[in-house]
């Protein structure tokens, strides 16, 4: 009897070890599982998102261009020129044009620059020109030569104008930013 009641046991135990083993083996996969979930509805979610941003940049390149208006684009190479007597200047050189079928009023170049400390040292508009030479300050400014125009002028539809003009000011820039700007009307 001994025998048969240890067979039993051994019987029960293999199964109670046969069920933990089941019962450990479905909670990790279980777990393996809700995590995979969580990243799949996680990674839906970046889809759909990224769904939404496709679409708004759809809309916005499907808009027409309105060319009955000015349109400018332009090339312009933009570049710290180290000082030849005392003054830096940023030189800025290249072309505009006016793609639009309107004249673009009061015409010029936006420019913004920060020194190497981080601290505004030119915000100016200037204007479309060959050979203009302007400073950040009057004293400086004295002391230059004007080869262009001094004033914002008008762009005519589908014309352009070649761009060479310096800046000159006391110090170094590391950062700037120069953008075409003009008015609709006169």
């Amino acid at each position: 009897m001994t025998s048969k009641v240890g067979k039993v046991m051994l019987a029960v135990l293999i199964a109670v070890v046969f069920l933990s083993a089941i019962s450990g083996t479905m909670i990790y996969y279980n777990g393996l599982l809700a995590g995979k979930d969580s990243r799949i509805a996680s990674l839906g979610a970046q889809i759909e998102n990224q769904n939404d941003d496709i679409a708004n940049l759809s809309s916005e390149v499907s808009q027409e261009l309105n060319l009955s208006k000015p349109c400018q684009a332009a090339a312009l190479g933009v570049s710290e020129v180290a000082p030849w007597d005392v003054y830096w200047r940023l030189f800025i050189e290249g072309t505009v044009g006016n793609l639009g079928n309107g004249t673009a009023y009061n015409a010029g170049l936006r420019v913004i620059a920060y020194s190497n400390v981080g601290k505004l040292a030119i915000n100016m508009t200037v204007p479309f020109a060959n050979g203009y030479n302007c400073a950040t300050d009057s004293r400086i400014n004295a002391t230059l030569i004007q080869l262009g125009p001094t004033q914002l002028g008008n762009l005519t539809a589908r014309t352009s104008a070649a761009v060479n003009l310096d800046i000159y000011r006391e110090g170094v820039i590391v950062n700037w930013t120069v953008t075409p700007v003009w008015t609709d009307t006169p």
